[in-house]
């Protein structure tokens, strides 16, 4: 969505955090602001346990600051030198209108680590947006970087996707009633499409002193989100190798849980914990169980770590003639192997870890998660539905044909002979997927209008 869309996408997700309260004064810590290169301002930091021979990096989110890690930072310093910073913008780093984006927060963090473990190695733990802040670093490929933890990752999946659930979040809050939340997602994914009409990219405003001054009115919080919901992280998951930890707290009404399962597929070393009890601030809410979990990432020896990382190979013939339907039900979960699977007049359908030859949805809203629909001539046929698909592939001649359909793919893999995509009428909105054809190679990350064309 390269318009103005994604500006009030973005804003809509500003206040992501509560504000920070006091850190616990048990832990000694040594607190300094120095001057920094980025930013060209000061950046504060706090340190404990500078004898330990590993360090660690913590990031915080969009108006936190170091007193985020309240109870993180004392208990990873029994094994490690420990370096919180406060963001640019946010807590008592210097605040200005600059670009606050996790690009150049990124370089930021390089220049903390070069400075404060210029001799050791060290790993990084990013919360919310520093989730993908540290997500960025990673790509960089920094010297030292050992292994990564990253708590309910904000702004990963596409600003449509985020935008919607957080408006079925705001429902669901203020109604007491989960069952809202789906009705408030359709309504306001509707509206946000609307948006992607609008002229003006975000990159313009965000990019240039007078968008940010003007527009934004210099404000840290608009301005980092808004460079946030800019970013694409399509490479990043792509090449980040070292082993990642991702913690979601399964109460998150900020940042689905969708970003945790998507980045644990795509990353090369990656596992997921959802953590019972947990908002979006799991190091808070359940942080004895948390603090346990990345102590034992950080100090677990290779082959443990492998073991823990392992990644099963998929399947690739289909092991059933079963053939299935779902006609005018609810409700209704499918898992497993079908040759084909019709639904038809049917809603809240669920189909999880299955492989299916044709998936053939009409008059219908499905959830798929990890699947893969290994078609012949046509993979996934949809007509007047409303799809949503996290991980897995789609393949055939024609791998997706849509008319007047909304799907919503999330880490998918789209190959098509022919085409990836063939749609009339519908809307297509893709995060961190792949897509293979005659006409496209590479990753899409982007909300796409199609009234009659192909991928």
């Amino acid at each position: 969505m390269n318009v103005a869309g994604r500006v009030l996408l973005a804003l809509l997700a500003i206040g992501w955090l509560p504000l920070a309260v006091a850190s616990d004064s048990s832990t000694a810590l040594d607190e300094e602001c120095i001057p920094e290169p980025i930013f060209e301002g000061k950046v504060c930091t706090v340190q404990a346990n500078r004898a330990a021979n590993v360090g660690v990096i913590l990031i915080h989110g969009l108006n936190g600051s170091v007193d985020d890690w309240r109870h993180t930072l004392p208990a990873l310093a029994k094994n490690f030198h420990v370096v919180a910073f406060d963001l640019p913008g946010f807590g008592k780093s210097d605040k200005g209108s600059q670009l606050y984006s996790p690009t150049s927060y990124a370089r930021l963090a390089q220049f903390l680590a070069d400075r404060y473990f210029s001799s050791k190695p060290y790993h990084i733990i990013g919360h919310s947006m520093g989730g993908a802040i540290a997500l960025r670093y990673a790509a960089l490929r920094p010297l030292r970087f050992q292994r990564l933890v990253l708590l309910d990752a904000a702004g990963i999946l596409h600003p449509l996707v985020i935008s919607k659930f957080q408006a079925g979040s705001l429902v669901e809050r203020a109604s007491g009633v989960k069952q809202t939340r789906g009705m408030a997602e359709r309504v306001s994914g509707k509206l946000l499409e609307l948006a992607d009409k609008l002229p003006i990219l975000p990159t313009d405003i965000v990019n240039t002193s007078l968008g940010r001054d003007v527009v934004l009115s210099g404000g840290p919080a608009k301005i980092a989100a808004l460079a946030l919901s800019s970013e694409d992280f399509s490479f990043a998951v792509a090449s980040v190798t070292e082993p990642t930890l991702i913690l979601w707290g399964d109460n998150d009404l900020t940042v689905p849980l969708r970003t945790g399962q998507v980045l644990a597929a795509r990353l090369a070393q990656a596992r997921l914990e959802i953590i019972a009890g947990a908002g979006h601030e799991p190091m808070n809410d359940q942080s004895e169980q948390v603090n346990a979990l990345i102590n034992a990432h950080l100090l677990a020896d290779a082959a443990t770590l492998a073991k823990q990382l392992q990644k099963v190979a998929p399947a690739t013939a289909l092991r059933s003639e079963r053939v299935a339907s779902c006609n005018g039900e609810s409700d209704k979960l499918f898992s497993g192997d079908y040759r084909s699977l019709e639904l038809r007049d049917c809603t809240n359908v669920a189909i999880h870890n299955a492989r299916i030859g044709k998936l053939t949805v009409i008059n219908s809203r499905v959830t798929l998660l990890d699947t893969a629909i290994i078609g012949a001539e046509e993979g996934l046929v949809a007509e007047n539905s409303n799809i949503t698909i996290t991980n897995g592939e789609i393949s055939g001649v024609i791998a997706v044909n849509a008319v007047s359909s909304r799907l919503d793919l999330a880490g998918v893999q789209l190959k098509g002979s022919q085409d990836a995509v063939k749609a009339v009428a519908s809307k297509l909105v893709c995060s961190l997927c792949e897509v293979k054809s005659p006409h496209r190679v590479g990753a899409l990350h982007d909300y796409k209008s199609i009234d009659n064309d192909v991928l």
